[in-house]
């Protein structure tokens, strides 16, 4: 086996220890043993657990934004707001994959507050990629608007955090992923450069909204304008 196959064979497994039985579980040990090669292996790829948990997280979190990314990108002819609108919904926790998702962030949240100099580093690490791609949507959808003196540093920032909240909610079963969609859209559409964007577009349902249009979360056009004055 090639060693960037044996390399991601490694990774796999130290995933799947990672996600069933919590990071804590996650030693370059136990990468080994449910990846069934040596110890020595995997310190040969990875140096230390740190390395590990790194490279773990880098790789869950590559994938999810790559997913997410594809979905974006297959609609390319849609404005800059709608595509951030639709993946500011693919991060939910919606599916398994998308739970497994925020468990492994959760976990890893935990971790880097408790032990700073194992995890912080590479948690920081994916914080800064996300805060990134978010940023870049929003400037993307602030300068289609004609809006200026937009910070889309601080914009991402408050969506994330917005997006973490909904999504820890969700998977606590607080609100459902038809409300989280909800409550999305109308964080967006508080939003004074997004409004102006996709003002004439109508929202997207999601699929679970799609199948319950009576949902009591249902945006209704009264929401955008009482935002905007708001915002004003």
């Amino acid at each position: 086996m090639a060693g960037g196959d044996r390399r991601e064979q490694i990774l796999a497994a130290a995933e799947r220890v990672a996600t069933v039985d919590g990071l804590e579980a996650l030693t370059m040990r136990s990468a080994a043993a449910a990846a069934g090669v040596s110890l020595r292996l995997v310190q040969y790829y990875f140096h230390s657990k740190a390395g590990l948990l790194d490279a773990v997280l880098t790789r869950f979190s590559e994938r999810g934004y790559a997913d997410s990314r594809s979905r974006i990108d297959a609609i390319a002819d849609t404005s800059a707001a709608r595509r951030l609108q639709m993946f500011a919904r693919s991060v939910l926790p919606t599916d398994d994959e998308g739970r497994r998702f925020h468990r492994l962030g959760v976990s890893f949240a935990s971790l880097a507050i408790r032990e700073p100099d194992l995890a912080q580093t590479a948690y920081r690490a994916n914080l800064a990629v996300l805060e990134s791609v978010l940023a870049g949507m929003i400037g993307d959808a602030a300068a289609e608007s004609g809006s200026d003196r937009i910070d889309a540093v601080a914009e991402a920032r408050l969506l994330m955090s917005a997006l973490h909240g909904l999504a820890t909610m969700t998977m606590v079963g607080q609100i459902d992923e038809i409300e989280a969609a909800d409550l999305v859209d109308r964080l967006l559409l508080g939003r004074t450069w997004f409004d102006a964007t996709v003002g004439s577009q109508p929202s997207e349902p999601s699929p679970a909204r799609a199948n319950n249009p009576d949902s009591v979360c249902s945006i209704k056009p009264s929401v955008s304008s009482e935002s905007r004055a708001r915002s004003r």
